[in-house]
């Protein structure tokens, strides 16, 4: 049985540049007053008299990390362990030496008006005590993207984002992901014999009958985008339907989503070239010339925004105009892929963004505008699971599930638009829900396997009286649920979880999609932290997880709202104040972290940038675990939980008896707190 209680709160899409705020140091610095930078630099030089031998600085270089607000964040990238904690040691003397004075509000003011100029959202924001709490307790640079995040070790490597975060963040391993699966099957063959696709193809080519399939544009590299698809397996799947089984073109029908999220904003019309992430963008051209490839550019079909075709938080008019743009509504049209890039160019200049691009259908030729008709086949390329799920189901005719999902999140689904005759045959890279399986027949190419190294999949085992409770918003519903369990749709026994999700803004708030939540930039921040707060005063949960989604969300806005993006960083503060002054009162240890970057770039798309990791202790300072570097792992984050209800040893006997007694190996976690 647990020991303690904690609290562990992620939140979404916060992380920070190193080369923005070398940067920003360089600028603030210049622009301080003689008088402020001279005081700063004699301080700096007493520092450093009084520990000779404890760091060998600069006394200039360490009065320029005086001036960022969370200290941790002047550290290299993989710094090692004792020149680490040298460093911090020097700088908390240095900032000791100044605190309550005016210097330190005229220092912080000055570093703000650099981080507003260069859009530098989490300086920009005024976020005193969130700064407070990361300097005061301890802090460590976390790995959120590539190979820590379970994808392919490649380079770039991969963003970090949210559905692998969250995996990651409570498993005691670094969990795989599927996207990695799929392409090592590329790559060893296995993916052009897949039993599903295989079946799905060829039933379609024999019957010369419309093979549909949807995809993503992005993920050509692993800086632009790779959240929800990957370009190779694309590439995989035209190879498949055209030099396999020698499908027709004129019966293959490709819907094109245009990203603009999880790549830049215009990328399907902008290309860009840089020595350290490679080419991206420029989908459109690069889909022509694919199709070309295998004369079959008249394949393409309809193009739309990932606004309206990938919803997941179940708003009727989007999955209704997604569906009736595929199944043969009135939809606006283009005349092949000339006029479609005439068209998306004027929309860009026009400020419609990629995820905003309403839905038009391609036309090729004297030929009609196609449509999914009944007993047609249709393929989704997508693998994430959670942006999926809506559009699988309305084309499956799934009501009482789609009923469901929508009433849950406060929302009554007319289902007026739907048909009750397509029977399509359908194909999931992924495997969605069991449900849209086992009740409505959608196949899954590459079935769902749960990890099972996951934390919370193991409460029961340590703590079979106990109950843990989940806390967080419906547009993110699945990530304090199916993703935080590992994968799993319910819980591993039906009494260990309690879980509360908060209805996300909808159209009474003005939010008819995800590009909307800037007119409320809190977001649930408020219901969230007033949920904790009940929670932890009635002490009745050992292990509380919580997800902030609002600087994700916003962060996807950027560089358009960018005074939104700081509201929502400006909302976290104020209840991470709240949140964790409450805990300590009622006895709770706090773990912070995040699941990747992203608000910290001037951009729409997730980053490869560390996160951090702070543990609070109720009453005092926990120590660092001892490691090579002062690097942690999101994989660490659930032995470092582990350690603080005291179920440790529990965790080791499971890793013991899944054939991994060394903990901490390259693969396998470890706190990132010494023994308390």
């Amino acid at each position: 049985m647990p020991e303690r209680f904690v609290l562990l709160i992620v939140l979404d899409g916060l992380g920070y540049n190193r080369d923005r705020l070398d940067t920003l140091k360089e600028d603030a610095w210049k622009s301080l007053p003689p008088s402020v930078s001279s005081l700063l630099l004699t301080q700096a030089e007493s520092v450093l008299e009084r520990n000779p031998g404890s760091v060998n600085r600069d006394p200039e270089e360490l009065a320029r990390d005086a001036l960022l607000p969370v200290g941790v964040e002047n550290l290299p990238k993989n710094a090692g362990f004792d020149e680490a904690t040298a460093q911090l040691k020097s700088l908390e003397s240095l900032t000791a030496a100044s605190a309550g004075t005016n210097v330190v509000k005229r220092v912080a003011e000055i570093v703000r008006t650099q981080a507003v100029q260069m859009r530098y959202v989490p300086i920009a924001a005024r976020a005193e005590h969130f700064a407070e709490i990361r300097n005061s307790n301890l802090t460590i640079p976390t790995s959120a993207s590539g190979r820590w995040a379970g994808f392919e070790d490649v380079f770039p490597p991969v963003q970090g984002n949210s559905d692998t975060g969250h995996q990651q963040i409570t498993n005691l391993r670094v969990a795989p992901q599927l996207s990695l699966e799929i392409t090592e099957s590329i790559n060893n063959g296995s993916f052009f014999k897949n039993p599903e696709l295989a079946r799905i193809v060829s039933r379609a080519v024999s019957d010369r009958r419309s093979l549909n399939f949807t995809y993503l544009l992005s993920g050509v590299g692993g800086s632009d985008g790779r959240v929800h698809s990957a370009w190779n397996h694309l590439e995989a799947f035209l190879r498949l339907i055209f030099e396999i089984h020698n499908a027709d073109p004129r019966l293959v029908h490709m819907q094109a989503i245009l990203d603009g999220r999880d790549s830049p904003d215009t990328s399907s019309m902008t290309s860009t070239t840089d020595a350290n992430s490679g080419s991206s963008g420029g989908y459109i051209e690069r889909l022509e010339e694919l199709l070309e490839g295998y004369g079959a550019k008249r394949s393409l079909a309809w193009v739309i925004g990932r606004n309206q075709a990938m919803d997941r938080d179940y708003r009727e008019p989007n999955i209704r105009a997604d569906y009736l743009s595929l199944t043969g509504d009135d939809t606006d049209t283009v005349k092949g892929f000339g006029d479609l890039k005439r068209t998306l160019t004027r929309l860009h200049k026009d400020g419609v963004m990629d995820g905003d691009v309403p839905a038009m259908a391609v036309l090729h030729g004297d030929a009609q505008a196609a449509r999914i008709g009944p007993l047609d086949s249709f393929v989704d390329l997508n693998f994430r699971a959670d942006r999926q799920r809506a559009k699988i189901a309305s084309l499956a005719g799934a009501r009482s599930f789609l009923a469901r999902e929508s009433t849950s999140r406060g929302r009554n689904w007319t289902f007026g638009w739907m048909r009750s005759d397509l029977n399509l045959d359908i194909c999931g890279l992924a495997d969605y829900h069991p449900e849209l399986g086992t009740r409505y027949g959608v196949k899954a190419a590459f079935p769902n396997r749960p990890h099972r190294d996951n934390l919370l999949s193991l409460f029961p085992s340590f703590a079979p009286d106990e109950q843990y409770l989940l806390v967080g918003e419906s547009v993110k519903e699945l990530h304090m649920g199916y993703f935080i369990r590992g994968r799993r749709e319910d819980p591993v026994t039906s009494n260990c979880e309690v879980r509360h999700i908060i209805p996300s803004l909808g159209e009474q708030e003005g939010v008819v999609n995800d590009a909307d939540v800037y007119k409320v930039p809190p977001m649930r921040t408020v219901e969230i932290t007033n949920t904790l707060v009940k929670a932890m005063s009635a002490r009745r949960y050992p292990l509380i997880c919580a997800n902030l989604a609002s600087t994700d969300m916003l962060g996807h806005l950027l560089p358009r709202h960018f005074e939104a993006a700081v509201a929502s960083y400006e909302a976290v503060d104020i209840a991470l104040a709240r949140i964790v002054t409450v805990a300590r009162d009622f006895g709770y240890h706090v773990v912070i972290t995040s699941d990747h970057g992203n608000i910290e770039d001037d951009t729409s798309s997730h980053s490869v940038n560390d996160v951090l990791t702070t543990v609070i202790a109720p009453r005092g300072r926990l120590t660092a675990a001892r490691r090579e570097v002062y690097q942690a792992r999101l994989f660490d984050v659930s032995w470092t939980v582990g350690r603080l209800l005291g179920v440790e040893e529990e965790l080791k006997r499971h890793m013991a008896g899944a054939g991994d007694s060394n903990v901490g190996g390259p693969d396998v976690g470890r706190p990132i707190i010494e023994p308390i």
